[in-house]
């Protein structure tokens, strides 16, 4: 069993207008057995969320790597002592930075995957989505959104309920696709609550390229598709179970 990935990053509209830097950071770490995808959306009204966005994957893609057999096993306290390492890693990071822990928060979707198993989180809006041995596509993670549909929830939060864990064999997925809102706009569908079945068509991208040339699929399909539908930032990670070496 090998397992790919390939991903990418686009500025909005909306920040090339204003010279906002792309506040959307995507993360993949894999070596001894681990692999770790992430993606992080910075919050719009976080001065220094593409910094929190970078850096809190970083740290998580780290802490999951050590961590992997506690995660798995202790359910019912997880939620919140996963939300506390965050919390102390974004202190530690406001004050490196010297800033405020508000001004670092970003939405948060991961997988990290230990030989057969895999842990997936998941706060805030985007959605992820995944393919069963059958490829059939799935919504295993809807966005969460606040009171308004606009508003959201972030790192920086401190109600551990807002913290979604799904954990699994790997051998029961066949792909796996993180999407923060902006792309989330053109690929779910609000109303019944479903990916587009062009969704499940990207993922297979990794099927017929390697992972350089599937990320610069994706990242041309940034630009000319999605960023017709949204002025946010686009980003999008996708991973495929496959036999084959890329």
């Amino acid at each position: 069993m090998n397992l790919v990935t390939a991903f990418a990053t686009e500025q909005g509209v909306s920040h090339k207008i204003s010279d906002t830097p792309c506040q959307d950071s995507v993360l993949v770490k894999q070596e001894d057995g681990y692999l770790f995808l992430g993606l992080a959306d910075g919050a719009g009204s976080a001065k220094h969320s593409d910094i929190g966005s970078r850096l809190i994957l970083k740290f998580l893609a780290m802490h999951m790597q050590i961590s992997f057999e506690y995660y798995k096993k202790n359910h019912k306290v997880s939620n919140k002592n996963l939300l506390g390492r965050i919390h102390l890693a974004l202190v530690a990071i406001a004050k490196m930075k010297n800033v405020e822990i508000k001004d670092l928060s970003s939405t948060l979707q991961f997988i990290a995957v230990y030989y057969d198993e895999y842990i997936i989180v998941h706060i805030g809006d985007g959605v992820i989505g995944t393919l069963n041995n059958n490829d059939n596509l799935s919504v295993l993670s809807a966005p969460e959104n606040g009171e308004y549909s606009h508003l959201t929830y972030f790192t920086s939060t401190l109600d551990s309920k807002r913290v979604r864990i799904y954990r699994g064999k790997i051998k029961d997925i066949n792909g796996l696709i993180l999407m923060s809102d902006g792309v989330e706009e053109s690929l779910y569908n609000y109303q019944t609550k479903e990916l587009a079945p062009v969704t499940g068509e990207i993922i297979k991208w990794l099927d017929y390229g390697n992972e350089k040339e599937v990320s610069s699929a994706l990242d041309e399909n940034l630009k000319n598709v999605f960023a017709v539908k949204s002025s946010d930032d686009l980003s999008i990670a996708i991973l495929r179970k496959t036999t084959k070496d890329k």
